[in-house]
């Protein structure tokens, strides 16, 4: 990563975490580089892969739609890492670099309005506010669609928020279990967002995932219960911009590329 990286780091991280907290961001423009910028960099990315981010080596970190290997995917951080930022920088990037109809995203949040700005992107197919009857539909719908296995287009559900889950009904909390159970190998993908101090609440429901990307965590006690595999940078990551996952026997940073606006 180039040297002046770590000012705009810096600085962007304090938008996009002041964007999640619901303050009026004090920056103007976004300095670090776009998403046609990184691709000037890395080059193409692979058909059926999304991009989750660019790692410090300054090579794309992929999620690839055909693998269900990975599984369902956990993204947890303190309030204002970046989670919601996550989310939204995925399916923008998708949106950019996959083929119109190639894949779906559908999207899960307390906080429907937050997602406004993506209502037109085609790869979106709707934004269901967690606390209404369709979200329960949806989870249903997908459900059906993993055991039925009758089309193999991917579906990327991003659920921002897996504390929503414990308000929903005995029969929708079941199909979202089922679809982390069996969604991936449908190429249905569950990526769930959760707080950290929410996270260690809900130990049954995390034990769904074998993949978790960590946004800034701070608290000590929480870095043993999320991540207890030693050497994690928790406290160490920029807000609202950077992120870490287990990789092998090593901690990957990475850092997710600018949208445009």
């Amino acid at each position: 990563m180039p040297e002046n990286y770590q000012y705009a780091l810096m600085l962007n991280a304090l938008r996009d975490a002041q964007a999640e907290l619901g303050q009026t961001s004090t920056l103007g423009t976004s300095l670090f580089p776009r998403l046609s910028e990184v691709l000037e960099t890395i080059g193409r990315i692979p058909s059926n892969a999304i991009l989750l981010g660019i790692a410090s080596d300054g090579l794309p970190l992929l999620l690839h739609v055909r693998d269900p290997r990975p599984g369902p995917v956990l993204v947890v951080g303190d309030r204002g890492s970046g989670k919601t930022a996550f989310l939204k920088a995925m399916l923008w990037a998708a949106s950019q670099l996959n083929r119109s109809g190639s894949l779906h995203f559908a999207v899960l949040s307390e906080y429907p309005d937050e997602w406004a700005r993506f209502q037109s992107t085609e790869h979106l197919a709707g934004i269901w506010p967690a606390y209404e009857q369709e979200a329960e539909t949806l989870l249903f719908d997908l459900a059906c669609r993993a055991q039925a296995r009758r089309d193999n287009r991917p579906v990327i559900l991003l659920f921002d928020g897996l504390d929503s889950i414990l308000h929903m009904e005995q029969a929708s909390q079941n199909n979202f279990r089922y679809l982390l159970s069996h969604g991936p190998p449908a190429y249905i993908w569950p990526v769930v967002t959760i707080n950290s101090s929410r996270a260690m609440k809900l130990p049954e429901w995390l034990a769904h995932f074998r993949t978790r990307i960590y946004g800034r965590v701070t608290h000590p006690a929480s870095h043993t219960e999320l991540a207890p595999v030693p050497g994690a940078p928790l406290k160490n990551l920029f807000p609202g911009f950077q992120f870490c996952i287990r990789e092998n026997s090593r901690w990957l940073q990475f850092w997710l590329p600018g949208m445009a606006e």
